[in-house]
């Protein structure tokens, strides 16, 4: 019983004896739920990869105008490019996915439940990193079936390879235009100052050679 509302010890185990298949009945039930619904909800496989960017060779001060793209904004111009159903209408029917939604449903429906299990995400900036970069991104496909999702990672790993490798290639060839231009600007008073020597303009010449390089590296 009761005294001065506080509960003793013998009637906290006539309380335990009482009620005590209230516990068990809790743990079944739980149990028995979480099984059905392992068994009704259909399962989802996850397919993740890792791509690291290496960071510019050439620094921002050699090329200012250039180097002056981050990877947040390349990514968000990537991505959208690469999950546009131009991009994904060729992997679903290359992957035959979604068989039985192909007479039924639009290709664009079909193209937005795709793009809705691709997920693209920056990785968190290393700590101690002096541009606060990001070093890379994820790519994870969630999927019905492990294979097919581990398919689907990879072709669009692949495009983001391709699409970032001819960024970079143009960004060559932009960057050679605007180092040779800036040589030949200056080549008159270089000379002038410089004693004559056979080998100055081959120099200039592999000074834009191993900049475009160092870029087209990174």
């Amino acid at each position: 019983m009761l005294r001065n509302g506080e509960i003793n010890l013998r009637e906290i185990k006539r309380i335990l004896r009482r009620y005590w298949w209230i516990l068990p009945t809790i743990t079944l039930v739980v149990g028995a739920l979480g099984l059905v619904l392992a068994i009704v909800l259909p399962k989802k496989y996850t397919s993740s990869t890792v791509v690291l960017v290496e960071p510019p060779s050439v620094s921002k001060e050699v090329v200012p105008s250039l180097i002056t793209e981050d990877l947040y904004h390349r990514m968000a111009s990537m991505k959208e490019q690469i999950l546009s159903r131009s991009r994904l209408q060729p992997i679903i029917e290359k992957l035959s996915l979604y068989p039985e939604d192909r007479g039924k449903k639009h290709m664009e429906d079909l193209v937005d439940r795709l793009r809705q299990s691709i997920d693209v995400s920056l990785m968190e900036p290393m700590t101690g990193s002096n541009d606060h970069q990001p070093p890379g991104f994820h790519v994870s496909v969630t999927f019905n079936d492990s294979r097919t999702a581990q398919q689907i990672c990879t072709e669009i790993t692949s495009m983001f390879l391709e699409q970032n490798a001819e960024r970079r290639i143009g960004q060559v060839k932009v960057t050679t235009q605007f180092l040779t231009q800036e040589v030949e600007e200056a080549k008159p008073n270089w000379m002038s100052r410089m004693p004559s020597s056979p080998n100055s303009s081959g120099s200039i010449s592999a000074l834009c050679r191993k900049s475009s390089k160092a870029i087209l590296a990174s």
